[in-house]
C-alpha cells in the first residue's frame, strides 16, 4: 500500500481503490540481464519498478539501440490493448522487482476511475519530451551527444517515488554508454577523455562520473 500511495500515477486515488488495485498486482523478482519482454512474443502486463533498473532498447544484427532507462517509480509496458507484441526489448540492468498487473486489469481500473488516466498521460507526455530531447541530440558531434545523454542519465537516475532529486552516483560502461548514443565505444572513449580533459566531467578511480557545472545542461 505504501508503494501504491507514493506512485504519482495514482494520485488522488482513495485507500479503498488501491487496496483493490493491489489485489489485481503481484510482485516478481528478477535477476540481472533478465529480458521482461521482446518483440517476438505477446506481452499483456503493465509493470511499475519497485526495486532495480531497467532498459528499454531496439536491436538489429546484434547491436542494441536503448532509447529508454526507467528506475524505481517508472511505468512500462503495453498500454494498446489491441497490440499483442512489444516493438521493442525490456530488460533488467540489475536485479530488480517488479510490480506486475495485467493489462485488461489496469484497464478496468482506468476505467473506473479516469483521474488516472490524466495522471498517466501527463507521466508520458514528459517521456516523450525526454526522447524528443534524445532525438535532437543526434545532430551534435559525438562530444556534445555523449555529455548530453550523460545529463539525461543523471536526472533520470536521481528520481525518486516522490519526484524528488535525491543525489544518486552515475556510473556506466563504455559499452552501454556508446549504446545509449548509438556511437561505437572507440568514439565513446576518445570523447570521454575529451570532455574530462577540457572540465565538463570528472571521472574517479571506480568509473563514477560527475558533471562539473559547466556540464550542466
Amino acid at each position: 500500500m505504501w508503494f501504491f500511495k507514493n506512485l504519482d500515477i495514482y494520485e488522488g486515488i482513495s485507500e479503498e481503490i488501491l487496496c483493490q488495485i493491489a489485489t489485481n498486482a503481484y510482485d516478481e523478482d528478477y535477476r540481472r540481464g533478465t529480458q521482461i519482454y521482446t518483440p517476438f512474443e505477446p506481452a499483456q502486463n503493465i509493470y511499475v519498478i519497485r526495486r532495480g533498473e531497467m532498459i528499454l532498447y531496439h536491436s538489429k544484427d546484434g547491436k542494441r539501440a536503448i532509447f529508454d532507462t526507467l528506475g524505481p517509480g517508472s511505468v512500462f509496458g503495453i498500454f494498446d490493448p489491441h497490440q499483442e507484441k512489444p516493438t521493442h526489448y525490456a530488460e533488467t540492468t540489475k536485479g530488480s522487482m517488479l510490480c506486475v498487473t495485467p493489462l485488461n486489469e489496469f484497464m478496468k481500473i482506468i476505467h473506473h476511475h479516469p483521474e488516472m488516466m490524466l495522471n498517466l498521460m501527463q507521466k508520458m507526455a514528459h517521456r516523450i519530451q525526454d526522447y524528443e530531447r534524445k532525438i535532437l541530440s543526434n545532430v551534435e558531434n559525438a562530444s556534445e551527444r555523449v555529455l548530453i545523454e550523460l545529463e539525461r542519465l543523471k536526472k533520470k537516475r536521481s528520481q525518486s517515488l516522490m519526484g524528488k532529486l535525491i543525489p544518486l552516483p552515475l556510473q556506466i560502461t563504455h559499452e552501454k554508454l556508446a549504446e545509449h548514443t548509438n556511437l561505437n565505444r572507440v568514439t565513446v572513449t576518445r570523447c570521454l577523455k575529451k570532455l574530462k580533459a577540457e572540465g565538463w566531467i570528472n571521472i574517479n578511480q571506480k568509473g563514477v562520473i560527475e558533471l562539473n557545472k559547466k556540464g550542466a545542461i
